[in-house]
């Protein structure tokens, strides 16, 4: 069974199924992603309410899925101290055996800073969901990089958004157009309107 820790996830799915990019005219492959993906609940919920979105067009769907595992050591959030998360190999091994039937899924064993060096594909992003670091300079990094990476409709989704300068991502991702669609407690919806 595919678990989560985060909150909020009823948002993540209404927010996931109710994207409109879909309009005429459409992608030939809808790419998703998750930043954080722990034990893959989020990309569960993602790849499942796009895969209803797509399954009758014919639409490819491909979700990334990146996280670092390992034990690493590092500051989380802006007023708190590196601390080290149990992101296990073990939790690792079980995410990659609870997705073998998803072939959507593509799963990178790295930071967040080595998939945005190592990026390749040419595809805009129509959904990802940012729940690895929550310092403001590493979403800020994250949400600008998708952001050149985006088409209209795309949908970014931020958790624990409280606990960083969400004022400062939202005016650096205004030029972009992207605007608050939603939020809940501790998500947050972004849509690109242009």
């Amino acid at each position: 069974m595919i678990r989560g820790d985060s909150t909020e996830y009823e948002l993540l799915k209404e927010w996931c199924q109710s994207t409109v990019f879909l309009d005429p005219p459409q992608p030939t492959r809808v790419m998703t992603c998750e930043i954080g993906v722990r034990e893959g609940l989020g990309s569960k919920i993602i790849i499942d309410a796009f895969r209803d979105k797509v399954q009758a067009s014919g639409i490819k769907l491909l979700h990334m899925a990146i996280d670092p595992y390992d034990n690493l050591k590092y500051q989380h959030y802006d007023n708190s101290p590196p601390y080290t998360a149990d992101y296990t190999d073990d939790m690792r091994l079980q995410l990659v055996e609870d997705f073998k039937n998803y072939p959507e899924f593509k799963f990178h064993h790295m930071t967040d800073t080595q998939f945005i060096a190592d990026h390749f594909w040419t595809e805009p992003y129509h959904f990802v969901h940012f729940d690895g670091p929550h310092m403001t300079k590493d979403v800020l990094t994250q949400t600008i990089f998708f952001a050149n990476r985006s088409t209209p409709g795309t949908r970014f989704v931020l958790d624990d958004f409280p606990k960083y300068n969400m004022q400062l991502i939202r005016d650096s991702l205004q030029p972009f157009g992207f605007e608050i669609h939603a939020e809940g407690k501790n998500k947050i919806c972004l849509e690109k309107k242009k």
